[in-house]
């Protein structure tokens, strides 16, 4: 519901913006709310993936905690002890893991990496149901059950898929779960 709410405020700015006579101007005021309603918009868009077990930040503050903590662990900074809130803790542990799933794919094998078409269709697949750009899936594992098939996870957030693909990037089955 939030997603919906969220697109269709985007739409409504941008058509706003779009009809708008060319002579018309915002004053600075009128400028800093909208640039603070797209990037809350934004935000809002961007982490609903990576809450886990139903966790939500409670207001601002909280949310500015969660925002901290994500970015430090997912650039690998060091955990900031003299931070206990809940907020910085959750962020922490998402951005953890989006680190880890998003650097996953470089610790396979050779001979356990599916061909760029079956990654690519997977991707598409994946973002089209979770309503993210394909540069937000992550793909954790892949094997051949069979020859020309592949069993590809991929994760956007804490949310996992499974893809199994044809080389030629054709979507033959789409699993929730882990491999």
């Amino acid at each position: 519901m939030k997603s919906c709410v969220s697109v269709l405020g985007i739409a409504a700015i941008c058509l706003h913006l779009g009809v708008a006579p060319a002579v018309a101007e915002m004053n600075d005021d009128e400028k800093a709310a909208a640039a603070i309603a797209i990037l809350g918009i934004a935000a809002l868009a961007h982490h609903k993936h990576h809450y886990k077990d139903g966790y939500r930040p409670g207001d601002d503050v909280e949310t500015a905690e969660f925002e901290r903590g994500y970015r430090d662990g997912l650039h690998g900074y060091a955990y900031w002890e003299y931070s206990q809130t809940r907020g910085y803790v959750e962020g922490y542990t998402a951005g953890e893991n989006e680190r880890k799933n998003s650097v996953a794919h470089r610790r396979q094998s050779a001979d356990l990496r599916a061909p760029p078409m079956a990654y690519s269709g997977c991707a598409g697949i994946v973002a089209q149901n979770f309503a993210v750009g394909k540069h937000h899936v992550h793909f954790v594992k892949a094997r051949s059950p069979q020859k020309h098939e592949w069993e590809i996870e991929a994760t956007v957030g804490h949310e996992h898929m499974v893809c199994k693909m044809r080389d030629s990037g054709e979507v033959i089955e789409l699993r929730g779960g882990k491999l």
